[in-house]
C-alpha cells in the first residue's frame, strides 16, 4: 500500500511539473577545478570553456575545458590572475591580468606579452573583427585608461584616459560601428561614453555616479547598461537613460542574435541574484535560476551554437544551458546591405517545401526570422516587403552603365538589383526604366520594388542559421537606409 501510494504522489509531482512547464531545470553543472575561484569566462564557438582564476592550491592561471571531457586543463599564466577573457571572430585569445595584456593564437597552449605598461588591471578586452581590439583598466591609481589594437591585439595605443576613480567596466559596438564604453565610480563621476570615430574621441552620455560594468548593444543599435543599480536603456538623446529593473547586481550584460536580453546578478541585500532574462526588449524580466547552486553568478557568455554559460563561487561552478537559447531549426536576419546593415523588420517570409507552403512568419524588430518545429529537407523562402522603395539616384544610373561599358564592375546583390525588367542581364532598357521611375514617368519596375539574394535551404538535424539581405531594385550603391 505504501509503495502504491508514492507512485501516485510521484504521478501527481510528474503531472503538475508537466502543467507549469518545470520538466527540467535551465542549467546544468559543468564542475570547476578544485580549489579556484572564477574571475572570467570564455566560450569558443564549438563550445569550448575557458575560466580565468584568481586563487587556487597551485596558484593563479586559466582552465580550459574541452567539449564532451569532464577534466579541466590548466594550460598557463601560473602567478596571474585573468580578470577577463576575450576570443576574437578568427579565434586568438586575449586575457587581461595585472599590468598586462597576454595572447595566445593556439587554443590557450601557449601565451605571450602583447602590452606591458602601467601598474592596472586590465578588467575589459573586446575583439570587434578585422584587428580592432579595446582594453579596458580599473585601478586606484591616478588614471584609468582605454587602449586600442588595430592590429588584433600586436600593438596598443592609448585613446581614452579617466581619473583613477572612474575605472573601465565593459565594451560594446552598435550596429554603426559606434563604440560604447561604462565605468563605475568610487566617490564622484562614472557612466557611459561613446565614440563615433573608433574610439579616437570620446563623448559622455549619461548615467553619472552609477556603478557599472557592463554595457550590451542589439542589432537595432539600442544600447543597455548594468550595473549594481539596475538596467538601464539609453533613449537615444543626450544623457537621458530608462531604468528597466531595479535593486539588483549586475556583473554583465549580454544580448543574443534574437534580440534576449541576459543579465548575469550577484546577490545584494535587495535581490537574490542569478540570470534573469528579457525576452521582450527590457519590458519584463524573469529569473531562469532553475539548475543553479548559488543564486550569485558572476560571468556570461554563449557559445555558436546558442548555449550560454555562467559560473558562480561559493559554490565555485561553471553551468551552461540545457537547451540553446536559439531554439529555432532555421533561423537568421535579413538587413539591407548598406553600410550598417539596417534590420529588415516586418518581412513576411513564406516558408516552402517542393512548392508547398509549410509556414510563414514576419521578421521583428532586429531582422531576425525564425521556423521550428520543421522536418529536415530542402526549404524555400519567399521574402516580401511593404516598406517603400528608395535611395536611387542618378549616382546608381552611373554605375549601372559603368557596368554595362565595362569601366567598372558591379556584383552579387548590386548588380542584381539592376536586373528591373527581369530579363536575367542588366541592359540599356533597365538603365532606361530607372531613370524613368527617378523622374516619376513610371511608378513601379515588371520585377517590383524589391529584391531578396536568398537560396534554397537544407536542414538535416541540426539548427540553421541563414542570414540574407534585401535591396531596393536600382539601389547599386546600396545607399537606402530603410525605416
Amino acid at each position: 500500500m505504501k509503495y502504491k501510494i508514492l507512485a501516485i504522489a510521484t504521478i501527481i509531482v510528474l503531472f503538475f511539473c508537466t502543467l507549469t512547464g518545470y520538466t527540467q531545470d535551465f542549467w546544468e553543472p559543468l564542475s570547476a577545478p578544485s580549489g579556484v575561484n572564477i574571475l572570467s569566462l570564455a566560450t569558443t564557438a564549438d563550445g569550448t570553456i575557458f575560466i580565468g582564476t584568481y586563487y587556487n592550491s597551485d596558484g593563479k592561471g586559466i582552465y580550459r575545458l574541452i567539449p564532451g571531457s569532464t577534466n579541466w586543463d590548466f594550460i598557463g599564466l601560473i602567478e596571474n590572475s585573468p580578470y577577463t577573457l576575450e576570443i576574437t571572430p578568427t579565434g586568438e585569445i586575449f586575457a587581461g591580468a595585472s599590468g598586462t595584456i597576454f595572447k595566445s593564437v593556439d587554443n590557450g597552449n601557449t601565451w605571450y606579452p602583447v602590452y606591458v605598461g602601467e601598474v592596472a588591471n586590465w578588467v575589459a578586452i573586446k575583439a570587434f573583427g578585422n584587428g580592432l581590439v579595446f582594453a579596458g583598466s580599473a585601478s586606484g591609481s591616478t588614471h584609468n585608461s582605454v587602449l586600442r589594437s588595430l592590429d588584433n591585439g600586436e600593438t596598443w595605443d592609448t585613446v581614452f584616459q579617466l581619473s583613477g576613480n572612474e575605472p573601465i567596466g565593459d565594451f560594446a559596438r552598435a550596429p554603426d560601428s559606434t563604440i560604447y564604453t561604462c565605468t563605475t565610480h568610487y566617490f564622484n563621476g562614472g557612466g557611459v561614453y561613446r565614440s563615433i570615430d573608433n574610439g579616437s574621441n570620446w563623448e559622455y552620455i549619461g548615467l553619472s555616479n552609477d556603478w557599472l560594468l557592463s554595457v550590451a548593444v542589439n542589432s537595432a543599435g539600442e544600447v543597455f547598461a548594468g550595473g549594481y543599480s539596475g538596467i538601464y536603456k539609453y533613449t537615444g538623446n543626450g544623457t537621458s537613460w530608462i531604468l528597466l529593473k531595479d535593486y539588483l547586481d549586475v556583473e554583465k550584460l549580454f544580448i543574443n542574435t534574437i534580440g534576449v536580453i541576459f543579465a548575469s546578478c550577484n546577490n545584494s541585500s535587495f535581490n537574490n541574484g542569478g540570470v534573469l532574462r528579457s525576452e521582450n526588449n527590457g519590458q519584463s524580466f524573469e529569473y531562469i535560476n532553475s539548475g543553479l547552486e548559488t543564486n550569485a553568478t558572476e560571468t556570461f557568455d554563449m557559445d555558436g551554437a546558442g548555449y550560454i554559460y555562467t559560473s558562480s563561487n561559493y559554490p565555485t561552478c561553471v553551468y551552461r544551458s540545457i537547451e540553446t537559447t536559439i531554439p529555432s531549426p532555421l533561423s537568421g536576419v535579413i538587413t539591407y546591405p548598406n553600410t550598417v546593415g539596417t534590420p529588415l523588420s516586418n518581412v513576411h517570409i513564406n516558408l516552402l517545401q517542393q512548392d508547398t507552403l509549410i509556414m510563414e512568419t514576419n521578421t521583428n524588430a532586429h531582422g531576425y526570422y525564425q521556423f521550428n518545429n520543421i522536418n529536415n529537407g530542402v526549404f524555400t523562402m519567399l521574402p516580401s516587403t511593404a516598406k517603400p522603395w528608395g535611395g536611387v539616384t542618378a549616382s546608381d544610373v552611373l554605375l549601372y552603365r559603368k557596368h554595362i561599358a565595362n569601366i567598372s564592375s558591379l556584383s552579387g546583390i548590386y548588380l542584381a538589383s539592376g536586373d528591373v525588367n527581369g530579363s536575367g542581364d542588366v541592359t540599356a532598357v533597365d538603365v532606361l526604366l530607372i531613370k524613368k521611375r527617378i523622374a516619376n514617368i513610371i511608378t513601379t519596375f515588371p520585377t517590383g520594388d524589391w529584391l531578396f539574394n536568398n537560396q534554397p535551404v537544407t536542414v538535416n538535424g541540426i539548427n540553421v542559421t541563414y542570414n540574407f539581405s534585401g535591396i531596393c531594385y536600382g539601389d547599386a550603391n546600396g545607399s537606402y537606409v530603410p525605416q
